[in-house]
């Protein structure tokens, strides 16, 4: 295998992919084939340079950063921004990049979502270098993390007295700090009275207890040429992006766009034009302006941007998508082997607008049972591949105010403002 990553690789830097194939859908075999085997040990929060031509502009901070060649692999979070290069015939031309991101997914084992760009594709990290500092747990007991800065929340792990851990943002008032737990890329909230350091906690990210920690390479700004493909079997421009297994619902920001699926998804996205979300398999829900909706397997949204790539409008209701604009995306280069959805039928679509449309989206009645409520009811890996309709709830739900591993000494403590101790006395998880 190394030595077919190295002749691979020899071929690539020499220019002799052009002369190999005789086509564009050629050429698109041999830069798939090729990131396949020079990316195929991409590890989690990494990118990789799969096929050439790639411009990658690295954070100031960043040392020793060398992202120049296929089969450079970096740490995404030393990453600013990723140009990749159009199909161009003569010189073998067609940017692919690989990346493995953490998911989003506070209640869930660490698992790595799929991203895969190619064709004339820039992506720019969000994500700005975070403050973080050291903090120790204080107090004779063990102390709740939870999904929420709120003791009624779900319990994501119990920190023991004297336990350090790495917090990373903080309510305006200081109440309450986000914080990373050992040993895990999982965050917790955790009440700040049970907490001290030698650093200034005021220099942490003030964030609204709602929002998510977006980490590098979850929010990022996204742009796709616009040229169709004159050529047979070549997908058009755009990002890829693939759920792990069993992970439920991740949560991105793309374009100042929420997007949340627990499925593979297929991107486009121009400036002053349309930014397009096709769901191929399970389903994606988009919000923007205060609107939201869902695009079940087979059918898309389309969200109108301006020249900087940010919404102008609401998302719009979902519609069938074209079979062509789907049928050659390289989904066997991703991480769970899928099938592309059938668009919807006529029928199908308007039973989803149906659904959708008395309360902007946020309906229980999508096919498949597939739309979400912004309570984290999901269906795993999006439930309704090649069944819309069924009603096949296929994966883990459950809802982010879930009270798992609360104690009534919390429920207690919650009532009494005076007696406020987030203190988990039987130790339980």
């Amino acid at each position: 295998m190394k030595r077919l990553s190295l002749l691979i690789l020899g071929l690539i830097c020499l220019g002799v992919v052009p002369a190999i194939a005789a086509d564009c859908p050629a050429l698109v075999r041999q830069a798939l084939a090729a990131t396949d085997t020079l990316c195929h040990e991409t590890d989690k929060n990494q990118a990789c340079y799969g096929n050439f031509n790639l411009k990658a502009q690295s954070i100031p901070s960043a040392e020793n950063f060398s992202f120049s060649k296929p089969g450079d692999r970096v740490d995404i979070s030393a990453i600013k921004s990723l140009q990749l290069s159009p199909m161009a015939m003569d010189t073998g031309e067609w940017g692919v990049a690989l990346m493995k991101v953490q998911a989003n997914v506070p209640a869930a084992p660490p698992s790595n979502l799929t991203l895969l760009a190619f064709g004339d594709v820039s992506l720019e990290n969000d994500v700005p270098s975070p403050t973080t500092m050291d903090v120790n747990i204080v107090g004779p007991n063990a102390i709740n993390a939870r999904l929420m800065p709120n003791l009624n929340a779900g319990v994501v792990g119990s920190l023991k007295p004297n336990q350090i851990l790495t917090a990373v943002d903080r309510l305006g008032d200081g109440s309450w700090l986000r914080v990373k737990l050992a040993d895990s890329d999982q965050m917790g909230w955790v009440k700040s009275d049970y907490i001290t350091t030698d650093g200034d906690l005021r220099t942490l990210n003030i964030v609204d207890g709602m929002q998510p920690h977006y980490s590098p390479m979850q929010a990022f700004t996204f742009k796709s040429g616009s040229e169709t493909q004159n050529c047979a079997e070549v997908p058009q421009d755009g990002l890829l992006i693939q759920t792990p297994e069993g992970s439920g619902e991740v949560q991105l920001w793309i374009n100042q766009v929420v997007v949340k699926l627990g499925s593979t998804v297929y991107f486009q996205a121009q400036p002053s034009g349309d930014m397009v979300v096709s769901t191929v398999e399970g389903h994606a829900t988009v919000e923007a302006m205060g609107v939201t909706y869902t695009a079940v397997a087979g059918s898309s949204i389309h969200i109108k941007l301006d020249a900087d790539m940010k919404p102008v409008a609401p998302p719009s209701m979902p519609e069938a998508y074209e079979l062509a604009a789907v049928a050659n995306l390289p989904i066997d280069h991703l991480q769970r082997k899928i099938t592309i959805h059938a668009p919807l039928t006529q029928q199908e679509v308007v039973n989803v607008q149906q659904s959708q449309s008395g309360n902007n989206g946020n309906s229980q009645n999508c096919p498949g049972n597939s739309c979400h409520n912004g309570t984290n009811n999901n269906n795993g890996n999006g439930g309704n591949n090649g069944n819309v309709g069924n009603g096949n709830n296929n994966g883990n739900s459950g809802n982010g105010s879930n009270n798992s591993g609360q104690n009534d000494d919390d429920k207690k403590k919650d009532k009494d403002k005076d007696k406020d101790k987030d203190k988990d006395k039987k130790n339980k998880p």
